[in-house]
Protein backbone atom coordinates (compact mmCIF):
# COMPACT_ATOMS: atom_id res chain seq x y z
CA UNK A 1 0.00 0.00 0.00
CA UNK A 2 2.79 2.10 0.97
CA UNK A 3 4.37 2.14 -2.36
CA UNK A 4 1.21 2.51 -4.32
CA UNK A 5 0.59 6.12 -2.01
CA UNK A 6 3.59 7.50 -2.89
CA UNK A 7 3.02 7.39 -6.49
CA UNK A 8 0.14 9.35 -6.25
CA UNK A 9 -0.36 13.01 -7.03
CA UNK A 10 -0.52 15.23 -3.62
CA UNK A 11 -3.07 16.84 -4.31
CA UNK A 12 -4.90 13.28 -3.93
CA UNK A 13 -2.83 12.00 -0.63
CA UNK A 14 -4.48 15.07 0.86
CA UNK A 15 -7.86 13.77 -0.10
CA UNK A 16 -6.97 10.25 1.57
CA UNK A 17 -5.75 11.65 5.05
CA UNK A 18 -9.82 11.54 5.99
CA UNK A 19 -10.19 7.45 4.89
CA UNK A 20 -8.20 6.93 8.42
CA UNK A 21 -6.20 7.50 12.17
CA UNK A 22 -3.64 5.47 10.12
CA UNK A 23 -3.51 6.99 6.74
CA UNK A 24 -3.54 10.41 8.06
CA UNK A 25 -0.47 9.90 10.78
CA UNK A 26 1.06 7.75 7.40
CA UNK A 27 1.25 10.95 4.65
CA UNK A 28 1.68 13.50 7.80
CA UNK A 29 5.02 11.56 8.48
CA UNK A 30 8.58 13.10 7.52
CA UNK A 31 9.60 9.23 6.80
CA UNK A 32 6.47 9.18 3.87
CA UNK A 33 7.29 12.79 2.51
CA UNK A 34 11.12 11.90 2.13
CA UNK A 35 10.15 8.43 0.29
CA UNK A 36 7.12 10.89 -1.99
CA UNK A 37 10.36 12.87 -3.13
CA UNK A 38 12.46 10.49 -3.78
CA UNK A 39 10.18 7.38 -5.08
CA UNK A 40 10.76 8.09 -9.32
CA UNK A 41 7.50 9.33 -10.91
CA UNK A 42 6.60 10.99 -14.44
CA UNK A 43 4.32 14.02 -13.40
CA UNK A 44 2.99 16.44 -15.79
CA UNK A 45 5.23 19.31 -15.56
CA UNK A 46 3.80 22.00 -13.59
CA UNK A 47 3.81 25.83 -13.17
CA UNK A 48 3.04 28.01 -10.32
CA UNK A 49 2.26 31.48 -11.25
CA UNK A 50 2.86 34.25 -8.84
CA UNK A 51 0.93 37.98 -9.73
CA UNK A 52 0.85 40.86 -7.47
CA UNK A 53 0.01 44.42 -7.91
CA UNK A 54 2.75 46.76 -8.27
CA UNK A 55 0.81 49.38 -5.90
CA UNK A 56 -0.83 47.37 -3.85
CA UNK A 57 1.57 44.37 -2.88
CA UNK A 58 -1.07 43.03 -0.15
CA UNK A 59 -2.96 42.05 -3.33
CA UNK A 60 -1.16 38.76 -4.37
CA UNK A 61 -2.21 35.63 -6.35
CA UNK A 62 -0.69 32.59 -6.12
CA UNK A 63 -1.88 30.17 -10.03
CA UNK A 64 -1.27 26.30 -10.20
CA UNK A 65 -0.98 25.59 -13.70
CA UNK A 66 -1.11 22.14 -15.98
CA UNK A 67 -0.12 21.64 -19.82
CA UNK A 68 -3.33 21.79 -22.22
CA UNK A 69 -3.84 18.35 -23.34
CA UNK A 70 -5.61 19.73 -26.62
CA UNK A 71 -2.58 21.47 -27.70
CA UNK A 72 1.03 20.34 -28.61
CA UNK A 73 3.17 19.30 -26.11
CA UNK A 74 4.37 21.92 -23.53
CA UNK A 75 3.01 24.56 -25.65
CA UNK A 76 -0.02 25.95 -23.61
CA UNK A 77 -0.70 25.62 -19.71
CA UNK A 78 -4.17 26.64 -18.16
CA UNK A 79 -4.96 27.63 -14.81
CA UNK A 80 -6.32 24.30 -12.83
CA UNK A 81 -6.32 25.91 -9.09
CA UNK A 82 -5.91 29.23 -7.19
CA UNK A 83 -3.63 28.52 -4.57
CA UNK A 84 -4.12 32.28 -2.93
CA UNK A 85 -4.80 32.08 0.65
CA UNK A 86 -6.44 34.66 2.59
CA UNK A 87 -3.88 37.59 3.14
CA UNK A 88 -1.13 36.21 1.60
CA UNK A 89 0.66 39.30 0.38
CA UNK A 90 4.54 39.16 -0.50
CA UNK A 91 6.50 38.67 -2.91
CA UNK A 92 7.75 34.99 -3.71
CA UNK A 93 11.60 35.02 -2.93
CA UNK A 94 12.01 31.40 -3.27
CA UNK A 95 10.67 27.68 -4.42
CA UNK A 96 12.95 25.02 -2.82
CA UNK A 97 11.30 21.09 -2.68
CA UNK A 98 7.82 22.21 -2.95
CA UNK A 99 8.08 25.41 -0.33
CA UNK A 100 7.40 28.66 -1.60
CA UNK A 101 9.22 31.30 0.40
CA UNK A 102 7.97 35.15 0.65
CA UNK A 103 7.65 37.90 3.20
CA UNK A 104 4.89 39.60 4.81
CA UNK A 105 4.73 42.23 6.79
CA UNK A 106 8.36 41.92 6.88
CA UNK A 107 8.04 38.55 8.27
CA UNK A 108 9.24 35.39 6.43
CA UNK A 109 6.58 32.93 5.20
CA UNK A 110 6.87 29.48 4.12
CA UNK A 111 3.92 28.47 2.27
CA UNK A 112 3.04 24.63 0.63
CA UNK A 113 0.69 24.60 -2.18
CA UNK A 114 -0.07 20.78 -1.73
CA UNK A 115 -0.94 20.95 2.11
CA UNK A 116 -2.01 24.50 1.79
CA UNK A 117 0.04 25.16 4.94
CA UNK A 118 0.91 28.36 5.47
CA UNK A 119 3.61 29.11 8.24
CA UNK A 120 4.93 32.55 10.12
CA UNK A 121 8.37 32.75 11.45
CA UNK A 122 9.22 35.62 13.66
CA UNK A 123 10.56 38.65 12.27
CA UNK A 124 14.56 38.56 12.37
CA UNK A 125 15.12 41.88 12.87
CA UNK A 126 13.14 44.14 16.06
CA UNK A 127 12.43 47.96 14.70
CA UNK A 128 15.39 49.01 17.19
CA UNK A 129 18.07 46.52 15.86
CA UNK A 130 20.50 47.86 13.22
CA UNK A 131 18.40 51.10 12.64
CA UNK A 132 20.56 53.17 10.41
CA UNK A 133 22.34 55.87 12.80
CA UNK A 134 22.49 59.97 11.12
CA UNK A 135 24.04 59.93 8.18
CA UNK A 136 23.58 56.47 7.55
CA UNK A 137 21.05 55.96 4.71
CA UNK A 138 18.78 52.97 4.50
CA UNK A 139 19.69 49.46 5.30
CA UNK A 140 18.50 46.23 3.34
CA UNK A 141 16.87 42.74 4.84
CA UNK A 142 16.79 39.37 3.11
CA UNK A 143 15.51 35.84 3.66
CA UNK A 144 17.06 32.89 2.04
CA UNK A 145 15.78 29.46 2.45
CA UNK A 146 17.32 25.88 2.03
CA UNK A 147 17.67 22.45 2.63
CA UNK A 148 20.21 20.04 3.77
CA UNK A 149 19.90 16.56 2.51
CA UNK A 150 22.56 14.72 4.56
CA UNK A 151 20.57 16.00 8.09
CA UNK A 152 17.29 16.99 6.67
CA UNK A 153 17.19 20.06 8.10
CA UNK A 154 15.57 23.58 6.48
CA UNK A 155 17.05 26.23 7.69
CA UNK A 156 16.32 30.60 6.95
CA UNK A 157 18.44 32.84 6.93
CA UNK A 158 18.03 36.81 7.18
CA UNK A 159 21.04 38.82 5.81
CA UNK A 160 20.71 42.44 7.08
CA UNK A 161 23.47 45.40 5.42
CA UNK A 162 23.64 48.70 6.52
CA UNK A 163 25.13 51.19 4.31
CA UNK A 164 25.73 54.83 3.42
CA UNK A 165 25.59 56.86 0.27
CA UNK A 166 27.36 55.46 -2.98
CA UNK A 167 27.03 52.17 -1.33
CA UNK A 168 29.72 52.08 1.33
CA UNK A 169 28.97 49.19 3.57
CA UNK A 170 28.90 49.97 7.08
CA UNK A 171 27.91 46.23 8.62
CA UNK A 172 25.63 43.58 8.08
CA UNK A 173 24.62 40.71 10.27
CA UNK A 174 23.22 37.35 9.84
CA UNK A 175 21.21 35.60 11.64
CA UNK A 176 19.30 31.62 11.18
CA UNK A 177 16.31 30.29 11.94
CA UNK A 178 16.45 26.38 11.73
CA UNK A 179 12.66 24.84 11.16
CA UNK A 180 11.72 21.59 12.99
CA UNK A 181 8.41 19.92 12.13
CA UNK A 182 5.44 19.84 14.89
CA UNK A 183 8.19 22.65 17.43
CA UNK A 184 8.61 25.95 17.40
CA UNK A 185 12.40 27.81 17.37
CA UNK A 186 13.71 31.19 17.20
CA UNK A 187 16.17 33.64 15.08
CA UNK A 188 20.07 32.80 16.64
CA UNK A 189 23.09 34.62 15.37
CA UNK A 190 25.10 33.20 12.87
CA UNK A 191 28.69 31.81 14.02
CA UNK A 192 31.88 34.28 13.15
CA UNK A 193 32.63 34.90 9.77
CA UNK A 194 36.11 35.01 8.81
CA UNK A 195 38.45 37.72 8.57
CA UNK A 196 37.92 37.60 4.80
CA UNK A 197 34.48 37.52 5.14
CA UNK A 198 33.34 41.24 3.96
CA UNK A 199 30.38 43.66 5.29
CA UNK A 200 27.90 43.32 2.66
CA UNK A 201 24.57 44.10 0.76
CA UNK A 202 22.49 41.49 0.03
CA UNK A 203 20.61 42.12 -2.91
CA UNK A 204 20.15 39.04 -5.02
CA UNK A 205 17.44 36.36 -4.77
CA UNK A 206 19.06 32.69 -3.46
CA UNK A 207 19.33 29.63 -4.09
CA UNK A 208 20.46 25.96 -2.39
CA UNK A 209 22.60 23.36 -4.35
CA UNK A 210 23.56 20.38 -1.75
CA UNK A 211 22.94 21.90 1.31
CA UNK A 212 24.38 25.02 0.68
CA UNK A 213 22.65 28.73 -0.02
CA UNK A 214 23.77 31.23 -2.36
CA UNK A 215 22.95 34.60 -3.04
CA UNK A 216 25.10 37.74 -4.43
CA UNK A 217 25.45 40.97 -1.99
CA UNK A 218 27.23 44.62 -2.74
CA UNK A 219 30.52 44.76 -1.12
CA UNK A 220 31.09 48.44 -2.43
CA UNK A 221 30.43 50.78 -4.66
CA UNK A 222 32.01 48.94 -7.64
CA UNK A 223 32.32 45.86 -6.46
CA UNK A 224 30.42 42.89 -4.98
CA UNK A 225 30.39 39.00 -4.37
CA UNK A 226 28.99 35.58 -4.22
CA UNK A 227 28.10 34.65 -0.42
CA UNK A 228 27.23 30.76 0.66
CA UNK A 229 26.05 29.52 4.25
CA UNK A 230 26.62 25.84 4.62
CA UNK A 231 23.53 24.78 6.34
CA UNK A 232 25.15 21.64 8.18
CA UNK A 233 27.82 23.80 9.29
CA UNK A 234 26.73 26.98 10.05
CA UNK A 235 29.55 28.72 8.33
CA UNK A 236 29.74 31.78 5.92
CA UNK A 237 32.03 32.01 3.03
CA UNK A 238 32.95 34.72 0.34
CA UNK A 239 33.60 34.25 -3.43
CA UNK A 240 34.59 37.29 -5.11
CA UNK A 241 33.05 37.47 -8.93
CA UNK A 242 34.73 36.86 -11.95
CA UNK A 243 35.94 39.74 -14.28
CA UNK A 244 35.47 39.87 -18.12
CA UNK A 245 37.59 42.04 -20.27
CA UNK A 246 38.40 44.08 -17.21
CA UNK A 247 35.07 44.66 -16.45
CA UNK A 248 33.64 43.46 -13.06
CA UNK A 249 30.23 42.03 -13.03
CA UNK A 250 28.78 44.76 -10.69
CA UNK A 251 28.37 46.92 -13.75
CA UNK A 252 26.37 44.83 -15.01
CA UNK A 253 24.45 44.03 -12.09
CA UNK A 254 20.71 44.46 -12.99
CA UNK A 255 21.44 41.82 -15.82
CA UNK A 256 22.72 38.70 -13.71
CA UNK A 257 21.15 36.24 -11.61
CA UNK A 258 21.42 33.24 -9.72
CA UNK A 259 20.60 29.67 -11.20
CA UNK A 260 21.94 25.91 -10.27
CA UNK A 261 23.98 24.84 -13.52
CA UNK A 262 24.74 21.01 -13.53
CA UNK A 263 24.53 20.60 -9.86
CA UNK A 264 26.63 23.89 -9.55
CA UNK A 265 25.49 27.73 -8.60
CA UNK A 266 26.11 29.84 -11.43
CA UNK A 267 25.64 33.37 -13.19
CA UNK A 268 23.59 33.85 -15.86
CA UNK A 269 24.99 36.59 -17.43
CA UNK A 270 22.42 38.56 -20.03
CA UNK A 271 24.40 42.10 -20.53
CA UNK A 272 25.44 40.64 -24.39
CA UNK A 273 22.21 38.96 -24.94
CA UNK A 274 20.58 42.05 -26.78
CA UNK A 275 23.31 43.05 -28.56
CA UNK A 276 25.20 40.56 -30.00
CA UNK A 277 22.98 37.41 -28.62
CA UNK A 278 25.04 35.66 -26.24
CA UNK A 279 24.57 34.35 -22.90
CA UNK A 280 27.27 33.97 -20.56
CA UNK A 281 27.38 31.52 -17.94
CA UNK A 282 29.94 31.90 -14.95
CA UNK A 283 30.06 28.28 -12.39
CA UNK A 284 31.76 28.21 -9.44
CA UNK A 285 34.84 25.03 -10.20
CA UNK A 286 36.61 26.17 -6.64
CA UNK A 287 35.63 27.85 -4.12
CA UNK A 288 38.49 28.06 -2.21
CA UNK A 289 40.55 29.63 -4.90
CA UNK A 290 37.77 31.66 -6.34
CA UNK A 291 38.07 29.94 -9.62
CA UNK A 292 35.08 29.84 -12.33
CA UNK A 293 34.55 28.65 -15.87
CA UNK A 294 32.81 30.71 -17.98
CA UNK A 295 30.30 29.09 -21.17
CA UNK A 296 28.76 31.27 -23.84
CA UNK A 297 25.61 30.34 -25.47
CA UNK A 298 24.70 31.88 -28.86
CA UNK A 299 20.96 31.71 -29.49
CA UNK A 300 18.33 32.35 -26.80
CA UNK A 301 16.99 32.57 -23.10
CA UNK A 302 14.10 32.09 -20.70
CA UNK A 303 12.31 35.11 -20.84
CA UNK A 304 9.39 36.23 -18.80
CA UNK A 305 7.56 39.67 -19.31
CA UNK A 306 6.98 41.70 -15.87
CA UNK A 307 3.85 43.18 -17.24
CA UNK A 308 0.55 41.20 -17.91
CA UNK A 309 -0.76 41.52 -21.47
CA UNK A 310 -3.15 39.30 -23.22
CA UNK A 311 -2.92 36.83 -24.66
CA UNK A 312 0.14 36.15 -22.01
CA UNK A 313 2.72 33.73 -22.88
CA UNK A 314 6.42 33.19 -21.52
CA UNK A 315 9.52 32.17 -24.27
CA UNK A 316 11.05 28.74 -21.93
CA UNK A 317 14.65 28.02 -23.25
CA UNK A 318 16.42 24.64 -22.83
CA UNK A 319 19.99 25.01 -21.63
CA UNK A 320 20.68 21.32 -22.49
CA UNK A 321 18.93 21.10 -25.88
CA UNK A 322 19.32 24.31 -27.32
CA UNK A 323 15.36 24.93 -28.02
CA UNK A 324 13.29 28.12 -26.82
CA UNK A 325 9.87 27.14 -27.35
CA UNK A 326 6.59 29.94 -27.02
CA UNK A 327 4.45 29.05 -24.12
CA UNK A 328 1.07 30.36 -23.93
CA UNK A 329 -0.75 31.18 -20.51
CA UNK A 330 -4.49 30.71 -20.54
CA UNK A 331 -7.10 31.53 -17.49
CA UNK A 332 -5.92 34.22 -15.49
CA UNK A 333 -8.10 36.05 -14.03
CA UNK A 334 -9.52 38.93 -16.62
CA UNK A 335 -9.06 42.03 -14.36
CA UNK A 336 -5.42 41.72 -13.91
CA UNK A 337 -4.68 42.74 -17.48
CA UNK A 338 -6.42 45.71 -16.68
CA UNK A 339 -4.28 46.91 -14.30
CA UNK A 340 -1.75 49.80 -15.28
CA UNK A 341 1.13 48.35 -13.17
CA UNK A 342 1.83 44.87 -12.27
CA UNK A 343 4.40 42.74 -11.41
CA UNK A 344 4.45 38.95 -12.86
CA UNK A 345 6.92 35.93 -11.25
CA UNK A 346 6.60 32.60 -13.25
CA UNK A 347 8.09 29.54 -11.06
CA UNK A 348 9.04 26.22 -11.81
CA UNK A 349 8.36 24.02 -8.93
CA UNK A 350 10.66 20.77 -8.31
CA UNK A 351 9.76 17.64 -9.81
CA UNK A 352 8.23 16.64 -6.76
CA UNK A 353 5.67 18.54 -4.36
CA UNK A 354 6.23 18.21 -0.64
CA UNK A 355 3.97 16.67 1.33
CA UNK A 356 5.82 17.60 4.67
CA UNK A 357 4.19 20.06 7.56
CA UNK A 358 7.73 21.64 8.29
CA UNK A 359 6.22 23.69 11.93
CA UNK A 360 3.40 23.97 13.85
CA UNK A 361 1.95 27.68 14.36
CA UNK A 362 4.47 30.59 15.25
CA UNK A 363 1.82 32.83 14.78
Amino acid sequence: MEEILTRLPAKSLMRFKCVSKLWSSLISSRYFSNRFHTVPSQPRPRLYMCVQDFIDYRNTIILSLAPDTSASPSSCFVVDHNLTIPRMGGYILQNLRGFMCYTFLRKPRIYNPATRQLVTLPAAIKSNNIIPSPGENTKIVSYYFGHDPVMDQYKVVCSTGVYLRHLRVIRSKHRVFALKAGRGGSWRKAAPTPAEFLPHIPVKGGVCIDGIIYYMGWTGRYSSALVSFHIRSGDFKMIHLPRRDGDELPRRFKNVSLIEYGGKVTIIDQTNLQEKGMLDLWAVEDSRDNKWSRKTLNGKVFFIPEDLFSPFHILCYDLQSNDMRKIEIKGVPDHWFSKDKSTVNVMLMDQSESLMHVLGDLN
